[in-house]
């Protein structure tokens, strides 16, 4: 891991070094101890090797600019190292009793335990707040700092850091403390350790020390929004919901916040299921409604989602016109002239119903147009009265009433007649029809099965041969040139073709069928 710069422990430092003498008590000791203690407490620092329990004491005051004095000898067996002015415990001396301050020594503990790492800390940085352990905290670059009581006192050489494993072998920092790189922890819990170095070599396990630290920085997720972004829909107390999850810390519900068309709203939020909901207390506004979410988790990571949805709750209205209003028609194929509006949402579809039942109609729509040409009336081959009825749906899903509107008709169109054709059952592969129109000039178009329609022509009959065994369609229609521009337009066809029906039997199918002769009949459809 990286090493970062050592940070100055405290205001001023001092380094306090403790030789083995055996003298008597020399005065001069309390004239430092007493300056340097009324210029600022004394902070500890690093200790040299020692042999004996009875020391010299030697005072550098860095801050104050020099300087040092020879105390009497005292007893003591700890130092320390480490941040702050002293560990949980602490001796003070007579020799400096009624002064300002105090040099702090630390109480001696079982002299079986050589070395001591103490109070692993984390903060944001370096003069930061303080990260509580095992709490979720969106910090990502902690700095970490720790004290150390050793006996008999050893020069430290540094310390090994690992995060969410063991320290190695070797030295990351040479101070009690590390600062972690910018953005350098990762979501999620993990677990800092600390393991001093001391004469080249790494302190037993239980000198280790660790610190859960748990990481969130990463902002809550939504998603399976309702209703979807852009929707128009009838209803107007439709729910607002969506999946709302956060996969650290979780989501604080609290402070997550629901508008909507800029009212904040009160939401419900089902923590297993993940799952936020807000049913409408009173009808959602017509038109345009604005949704706001801004979700937050318990460490302040937020994100914010908004959508857009339509209330449309009104049917379109409007009217209809045959051929643009005329009363009478002489083609069964007319126009359908659309008047309709829709104030929110628009029209999406038209349906057309010649009975005004609207049954089997509303499964072939027609898309919005202000004419719908070539509407086909009912009976088209006799002549009266005929009604047309529409409806309007909008993009909501609303249908409008039933618009009627009526035409009288008076054909001029010729109707179309099949005079021969094959046998209803036969062998044969060969068929021939023979046909004609109910006015003196008409020309004839027809067709075979799923062939296309032919040309015009004025032969009134069509033969075909090679037909495949089964089923077979023959239609034909006529037509007749009103408006005398040389050609047929479909106002001018028979709007109901004569159609033939035939069977030809192939061979295995059953025998003793008497062989049924050509006919020769009327079919109309």
């Amino acid at each position: 891991m990286g090493k970062t710069p050592a940070i100055p422990r405290g205001m001023a430092g001092f380094l306090l070094n403790l030789h083995n003498r055996n003298k008597t008590f020399c005065i001069l000791i309390g004239y430092v101890i007493l300056a340097i203690c009324l210029a600022l407490p004394i902070h500890p620092a690093y200790g040299l090797e020692l042999s004996s329990n009875s020391y010299d004491v030697s005072v550098i005051s860095l801050l104050q600019g020099g300087g040092s004095s020879t105390s009497d000898t005292y007893s003591t067996v700890w130092t320390g190292v480490g941040e702050g002015t002293g560990l949980s415990q602490q001796m003070s001396s007579t020799v400096y009793s009624g002064l300002s301050g105090q040099l702090y020594l630390f109480t001696p503990v079982s002299l079986g335990v050589k070395y001591i790492i103490l109070d692993l800390t984390a903060k944001t940085d370096v003069f930061g707040a303080l990260i509580p352990p095992a709490t979720w905290q969106a910090d990502n670059d902690p700095y970490f700092y720790w004290k150390v009581v050793v006996t008999p006192a050893t020069l430290i050489e540094g310390f090994s850091v690992g995060l969410d494993t063991h320290p190695d072998l070797e030295v990351d920092v040479t101070e009690p403390d590390y600062q972690f790189l910018e953005d350098a922890i990762p979501s999620g819990k993990h677990t800092f350790y600390v393991l001093p170095f001391t004469s080249g070599k790494v302190w037993q396990e239980e000198s280790l020390l660790s610190f859960e630290i748990w990481v969130d920085t990463e902002a809550p997720v939504t998603s399976n929004i309702e209703p979807v972004a852009g929707i128009v829909t009838p209803d107007n107390y439709i729910p607002i919901s969506c999946s709302l999850s956060d996969a650290h810390s979780g989501i604080d519900p609290f402070s997550t916040t629901l508008t909507i068309n800029s009212q904040s709203v009160i939401f419900t939020y089902d923590k297993e299921k993940q799952t936020l909901e807000y049913k409408p207390a009173a009808a959602l506004a017509e038109g345009k409604n604005t949704v706001l979410l801004k979700a937050v988790d318990a460490v302040g990571n937020y994100t914010v989602k908004g959508w857009e949805f339509i209330v449309d709750t009104n049917a379109p209205s409007g009217e209809i016109l045959i051929n643009g209003g005329q009363e009478v028609t002489y083609s069964p194929y007319v126009s359908i002239n659309i008047n309709v509006g829709d104030a929110v949402s628009g029209i999406k579809n038209i349906y057309i119903s010649n009975d005004g039942v609207f049954d089997a109609e509303l499964n072939n729509p027609y898309t919005y147009s202000p004419v719908i040409s070539n509407w086909l009336l009912a009976e088209p081959d006799v002549n009266g009265l005929k009604s047309v009825y529409v409806k309007f749906e909008d993009f909501a899903g609303n249908f409008s009433q039933a618009y009627k509107a009526q035409i009288t008709l008076e054909l001029r169109t010729p109707n179309t007649r099949i005079i021969s054709g094959p046998a209803t059952t036969t062998e044969e592969t060969e068929a021939t029809f023979i046909y004609e129109g109910s006015r003196i000039g008409c020309l004839f178009s027809y067709k075979l099965d799923s062939q296309e329609w032919s040309e015009w022509q004025d032969t009134n009959e069509a033969s075909f041969t090679g037909l495949a065994a089964g089923n077979h369609y023959f239609y034909v229609k006529s037509g007749f040139d009103l408006n005398g521009d040389g050609k047929i337009s479909l106002e001018e066809e028979d709007a109901t073709p004569a159609q033939w029906v035939w069977n030809i039997k192939g061979a295995g199918e059953t025998e003793g069928e008497e062989k049924k002769e050509k006919k020769t009949l009327f079919w109309r459809r």
